[in-house]
């Protein structure tokens, strides 16, 4: 009789674990990564229609939560096909030889209510920086949602030279939504 309580108790523990350690479902309608940069004095908008996030948030236990995104360099879209086809050649993101922009995880650090820092590797072309980016991340019941905003520098990752007319830093957006 012990041991089948035991058993019961393992058992019981065990699922709590799996089902603690299941990631989020990325919900794609809910998910985007938008970007914009000055040119000629203008914002130009763009965003990335490949976007594949893997992650896992609990707020209560930060340091088994983690996110990972994956984005397919190629799918480029600013509205204008012959400035995607430049930023697509090698001397912006060098999608031959360089197909997707990474962002991994390394700790979260809570700030405030629903404020945390994210402390990530990015990896764009040969280049991976250790970055902090403000985040707010929205938990209910069924949802989690991240929404980041942030600049990188752009000559940083080695995409495009240094211009006169087009600015360093690139001002991005991440909307992400996972499902429990």
């Amino acid at each position: 009789m012990f041991m089948r309580k035991i058993c019961v108790l393992l058992l019981v523990f065990f699922q709590v674990l799996y089902i603690n350690a299941q990631g989020l479902v990325q919900n794609n309608e809910d998910t985007k990564i938008d970007f914009k940069i000055k040119n000629l004095g203008f914002y130009v908008d763009g965003t990335f229609s490949d976007i594949a996030i893997t992650s896992n948030f609990n707020s209560n236990n930060l340091s088994n939560s983690y996110i990972k995104g994956i984005v397919r360099v190629n799918t480029i879209n600013t509205d204008n096909n012959k400035r995607d086809a430049h930023l697509r050649r090698a001397d912006f993101f060098d999608v031959a030889s360089y197909e997707f922009i990474e962002l991994e995880s390394i700790e979260f650090e809570k700030e405030t209510q629903n404020k945390y820092k994210l402390i990530a590797k990015l990896t764009i072309k040969k280049t991976t920086k250790t970055i902090v980016i403000p985040i707010e991340i929205i938990e209910t019941k069924n949802l989690v949602r991240l929404t980041a905003n942030f600049d990188i520098n752009r000559l940083d990752y080695g995409v495009g030279e240094s211009s006169f007319v087009m600015s360093d830093t690139v001002k991005i957006e991440i909307v992400y939504s996972g499902k429990k």
